[in-house]
């Protein structure tokens, strides 16, 4: 049977590249991955990955865990995730788990079962006292997670607050006052961040709160639309609507289309996220843009620092955002 050596000495390359080239990493060459697979099929080797695993104690697995594989932003962030961890020749699981805790547990059960080396969970669903355990049984980094004192949690966050405030703030410039907010489900961080400062603004400005005005939606275009309809039949109507994801605002113009109401001349839609859909939509989505790639390699590249137990110097990052002005919004005057 055909060794790591043999396959070496014919492809006439070191025994580190024919190991990189099994662990799939990056930063081999064109060339001599090729020679390396012209000696595998040539000797018929196979490599034991289940032999590999006892021997150095990993799998070269790692599980991403996300809330949905609907919505476009999460797709971008896990393609960060598998990039990253690619140069490190480290296979990635993708699980969605429909905003279910239990289903979310039993993923990330699997995945440890199954000997998966760290987790990347978004979004989660599990409990303080379940993170702690986890954070004691393998190497884990949280994205979207409130920061509490007293933990050692990993986390990558962006900021929410900042973002939020940067769109009331230029709906305010176009001089909108009577501003309509749907947010998402309240079970995660960034929720409660972008209403918090959707709020904070209306103070700041002395603009009265309208509770009418804030309707919690689901993050589906499905919600924006229904959340629309009912801003629609107020009395004042708002004159712009922030959804808190680009897909909510989408369903913001389909209502406003059905209902005959001319985006932006009569109402401002601003979006948050920027995935690609709000550039095609009409009129195009003025919006809030995340660095959705970069938080998946930035939680990759936290995570593979602590598989390979180096020195941490960032165990909590928060990525900025900013306003990618588009047709959806304009002087509410006009």
């Amino acid at each position: 049977m055909a060794t790591v050596k043999d396959v070496a000495r014919l492809a006439g390359v070191s025994l580190g590249t024919v190991s990189n080239v099994i662990n799939g990493k990056a930063s081999v060459k064109p060339e001599s991955r090729e020679k390396v697979y012209r000696a595998m099929k040539e000797l018929n080797f196979r490599y034991n990955l289940t032999a590999g695993s006892l021997r150095t104690g990993t799998t070269k697995n790692v599980g991403l865990v996300i809330p949905t594989i609907v919505n476009p932003y999460y797709p971008e962030l896990a393609r960060g995730v598998e990039d990253e961890l690619r140069k490190a020749g480290i296979t990635l699981f993708l699980c969605n788990s429909d905003r279910d805790g239990q289903k979310e547990r039993q993923y990330v059960n699997a995945l440890l079962s199954r000997g998966a080396d760290g987790l990347i969970l978004v979004k989660t669903g599990l409990s303080e006292e379940e993170l702690k355990d986890l954070n004691k049984r393998t190497n884990m980094v949280l994205v979207d997670y409130q920061e509490t004192e007293g933990h050692e949690f990993r986390i990558v966050n962006v900021n929410d607050r900042d973002g939020v405030m940067k769109g009331m703030n230029l709906l305010g410039r176009y001089g909108h006052s009577r501003i309509a907010f749907i947010s998402g489900t309240m079970d995660a961080y960034s929720s409660s961040s972008r209403i918090s400062a959707y709020m904070g603004y209306l103070k700041a400005n002395h603009i009265p709160l309208n509770p009418e005005y804030l309707i919690e939606g689901d993050y589906s275009w499905e919600s924006g639309y229904r959340a629309a309809c009912r801003l629609f039949s107020l009395d004042p109507l708002p004159t712009a609507i922030f959804a808190a994801n680009d897909i909510m605002a989408i369903g913001v113009i389909k209502a406003a289309e059905k209902a005959r109401i001319l985006i932006p001349h009569k109402l401002s839609v601003m979006g948050y996220d920027d995935i690609e859909m709000s550039n095609l939509c009409t009129p195009a989505l003025t919006t809030i843009h995340q660095p959705k790639y970069e938080v998946g390699t930035e939680a990759a590249r936290i995570l593979i620092n602590s598989l390979q137990k180096k020195e941490e110097q960032e165990k909590k990052v928060t990525l900025e955002i900013h306003v990618v002005e588009r047709e959806s919004v304009t002087n509410s005057l006009k």
